[in-house]
């Protein structure tokens, strides 16, 4: 795939993946989630980011190619930093009320 049509891709995983994200983050606060569904939660957003992560890593490819792409490769990683503290946020979380409900019963 070229450069443009990974940036396209990527565009509508990241779409998928905040959206999975803003789900949780709402259902985490309103609700006192089952280890169950927990799981869930957590396999969803795994495969949403494991998914952009991988289209990422071909874009980054892309960019390194290019010896004087310097400023847009970290303009890039930049960008893709914040998916990927976002992702290890919700999966913390996740891992903490896991734990939580587990020591409940």
């Amino acid at each position: 795939m070229d450069g443009t049509q990974l940036k396209t891709q990527r565009k509508s995983l990241r779409t998928s993946f905040t959206i999975c994200a803003k789900n949780i983050e709402e259902k985490l606060i309103k609700e006192a989630p089952n280890v169950n569904q927990l799981s869930i939660w957590k396999a969803q957003i795994e495969d949403k980011f494991t998914r952009l992560e991988k289209c990422q890593t071909e874009i980054t490819n892309l960019i390194l190619k290019d010896k004087d792409a310097e400023r847009a490769y970290e303009e890039d990683f930049l960008s893709a930093e914040k998916y990927r503290d976002r992702f290890s946020e919700l999966c913390a979380q996740i891992q903490l009320l896991s734990m939580k409900e587990t020591e409940t019963k």
